[in-house]
C-alpha cells in the first residue's frame, strides 16, 4: 500500500506535552494500565533506556531519528521511537528515576558536553495511528533499531486483527506481509494468549510475552501429534482456536507444557528434531495426570477483544490534525539569529554571510549548499591569509609518504614469501619507482583544509575545552552531510541537518574570524 510519508507534518514539541504509549508493544501486555511515570520506569527497567540516555549524553541525539506521533483525543502520543523519547524524558530528572551512582554519570555527562535537557523533540505527525504501523512493523524487524521480541512482533499483529479491527487482508496490504504468515502470527498468538491467563489464574504471575520464548510454542502446535495431544485446531479463515477435547482437559494439558516452556531453559534442545519430539510426546502421553478417555469435542475459543471490522480506506483517510498556533513573530523563520554578526573584511565573504542569513527556514537544500560553499571559501580564505599553504602540503606529502611505505613494506613482506628472498630489499627503490617519494602540489579541497585545521590549527585557537570538543566531535559528520547535499540526489535535507550544521560550524567560523584580526 503507498503512503505519501512526506505531506507529513513536523513539529517540535516540548517532552512534556509528549505522552508514552501504553499501546507500545513492548509494554502492551503487562494486564494493566500504567500512568505516564509508570511507562518510563518500566521501560527504564525492561528496555536499557539507561543504557541509551547514557550514550545519548555522552554521543549526543543522532539526527534523522524524530519520533513518529499522532494526535489522540488532544494528546500527543509517540507511537514510534518510545525509548528515545524516554531517555530525554529521564535525561531531565535522573535522579527520580535512578540510583544516585546512576543518576551522577547521566548528571556528569549533562554538564561536560552542555547537554539541551530543556530541548524540544522534532517530531513527525502521522494522520493517525493505523498509518504509522507499517514504519514500526518494518523497522523494529529489523536491526537499524533495538529488535522487537518476536512475541512482541505476533502481538502488534494481534492488536490490528482484534482491537483496530482491521480484516486480514488489510494487514497484509499495510505490512506487506501474507495472509499466511499473519494468520500464523495470529495462531501463536492466540494459544499464547489462552496459557498466559491459565498460568495467571492458576499462580497470580503474569507471563509476559517478550519475556517467553513464543516460538517454543509454534514448535510444539506444529508437530502433528503434540498438536493432537493439547487437543486444539485453529480456524483456517482467522487462526482462531478450535478445543477438539474436553475443555478442562485442554486447559490441563495446555497448562503444563506451557509452565514446561516457561521453566525449563532448555525446552528447545529437549523438543529439537523429530526424534526428540516424538520422545517428549510419548513421555507426555504415559503422564498419568492426564485423561485420555474423554470425549471429543468441537469448541471454537471466542475471540478477546475483537471489536468491530472496520474499512481500511475509511479509516486512512481520518487524521487528527496538529492545533497550529500562530506565531507572534517571523524572527524564528531563520536559521541564523538575524542580528548576528561574522565578518572576514572580505566582500565575497562578507556578502555570502548575509545570503546565508536571511534565507528562510524553509529553504532546506539552498541553505545546506550555501553553507558548505561558505566553509570551503573561508577555510582557502583562512589557510591563504595565514599563509599555511605550504604547511597544509608538506603535511600532505608526509602522510602521502607514509602511506606509501607502509604499502611497501606490505609488498616486500609478500614478495620475500613468495619468492624465497632473503636478502633486504630497499624500499626507496620503490619508493622511486612508485613515485611515492616525490612532492605534490595538492589541491586545497574542502576535505584537505578542513582536516588540517582541525589537526593543527583549532587547538591553538580555541581555548574553551567543550566548544573545541564540539567542533572536532561533530565535524566531520556536518561536513559529511553537506557533502551529500550537494552530490548526492537522494540524500533528504531537513532543519535538524541545518541547525546541527550551523550550531557546530558557528563556533568554528567565528574563531577563524576572531584569529585574522590579529594580522
Amino acid at each position: 500500500m503507498y503512503i505519501d510519508y512526506t505531506s507529513w507534518e513536523t513539529f517540535d514539541y516540548t517532552l512534556s506535552t509528549l505522552h508514552l504509549d501504553l499501546n507500545n508493544p513492548r509494554i502492551n501486555y503487562q494486564g494493566k494500565s500504567l500512568n505516564q511515570t509508570q511507562i518510563l520506569e518500566y521501560l527504564i527497567e525492561n528496555e536499557k533506556v539507561y543504557e541509551l540516555a547514557k550514550k545519548i549524553s555522552e554521543e549526543g541525539y543522532f539526527i534523522g531519528e524524530e519520533p513518529i506521533i499522532c494526535i489522540e483525543n488532544d494528546k500527543k502520543i509517540v507511537l514510534e521511537g518510545n525509548r528515545r523519547a524516554a531517555c530525554l524524558k529521564l535525561l531531565q530528572d535522573p535522579k527520580k528515576f535512578l540510583p544516585t551512582s546512576k543518576a551522577n554519570i547521566l548528571i556528569r555527562n549533562i554538564v561536560d558536553n552542555n547537554f539541551p535537557v530543556d530541548r524540544k523533540l522534532r517530531c513527525h505527525i502521522a494522520p493517525n495511528r493505523l498509518l504509522a504501523n507499517p514504519i514500526i512493523y518494518s523497522r523494529h524487524r529489523g536491526d537499524a533499531l533495538k529488535r522487537w521480541q518476536t512475541g512482541n512482533q505476533y502481538a502488534f499483529v494481534a492488536n490490528m486483527f482484534y482491537n483496530d479491527g482491521l480484516v486480514i487482508n488489510d494487514i497484509c496490504e499495510l505490512l506487506y506481509e501474507t495472509s499466511g504468515n499473519i494468520k500464523n502470527y495470529l495462531k501463536a498468538y492466540n494459544l499464547f494468549f489462552e496459557a498466559q491467563q491459565l498460568h495467571l489464574r492458576d499462580t497470580g504471575e503474569f507471563i509476559d510475552i517478550s519475556k517467553f520464548d513464543i516460538t517454543n510454542l509454534e514448535r510444539f502446535y506444529k508437530f502433528d501429534d503434540a498438536r493432537i495431544f493439547l487437543g486444539v485446531d485453529f480456524k483456517p479463515e482467522d487462526g482462531g482456536l478450535i478445543i477438539t477435547i474436553d475443555k478442562d482437559e485442554f486447559e490441563k494439558r495446555l497448562l503444563f507444557v506451557f509452565n514446561e516452556m516457561v521453566q525449563s531453559k532448555g525446552f528447545s534442545r529437549e523438543f529439537n528434531n523429530e526424534e526428540d519430539k516424538v520422545i517428549y510426546v510419548n513421555k507426555l502421553k504415559e503422564n498419568t495426570i492426564f485423561d485420555f478417555y474423554v470425549s471429543d469435542n468441537n469448541e471454537n475459543v471466542e475471540s478477546h477483544g475483537v471489536v468491530e471490522r472496520k474499512n481500511l480506506e475509511e479509516e486512512k483517510i481520518k487524521i487528527n490534525p496538529r492545533k497550529k498556533v500562530r506565531k507572534k513573530s517571523d524572527l524564528s523563520n531563520f536559521i541564523i539569529p538575524r542580528d548576528y554578526y561574522l565578518v572576514f573584511e572580505n566582500e565575497k565573504l562578507d556578502l555570502l554571510f548575509e545570503e546565508l542569513k536571511f534565507l528562510p527556514i524553509e529553504r532546506y537544500y539552498s541553505f545546506a549548499i550555501l553553507i558548505r560553499t561558505y566553509l570551503e571559501q573561508v577555510l582557502f580564505y583562512y589557510i591563504d591569509k595565514r599563509n599555511l599553504g605550504e604547511k597544509l602540503n608538506e603535511k600532505n606529502n608526509q602522510k602521502r609518504k607514509n602511506d606509501g611505505l607502509a604499502k611497501i613494506k606490505t609488498l616486500t613482506v609478500f614478495l620475500k614469501s613468495r619468492y624465497s628472498i632473503t636478502e633486504d630489499i630497499d624500499s626507496a627503490d620503490f619508493m622511486r619507482i612508485l613515485r611515492f617519494d616525490g612532492d605534490k602540489e595538492f589541491a586545497s579541497s574542502l576535505k584537505t583544509m578542513l582536516d588540517y585545521i582541525k589537526n593543527h590549527e583549532l587547538r591553538e585557537i580555541i581555548s574553551e575545552p567543550a566548544k573545541l570538543r564540539n567542533i572536532t566531535d561533530y565535524i566531520d559528520n556536518v561536513k559529511n552531510g553537506l557533502d551529500l547535499a550537494v552530490h548526492n540526489l537522494n540524500y533528504t535535507i531537513d532543519i535538524n541537518v541545518n541547525r546541527r550544521a550551523w550550531n557546530t560550524l558557528e563556533p568554528l567560523f567565528n574563531a577563524l574570524s576572531n584569529n585574522l584580526m590579529d594580522i
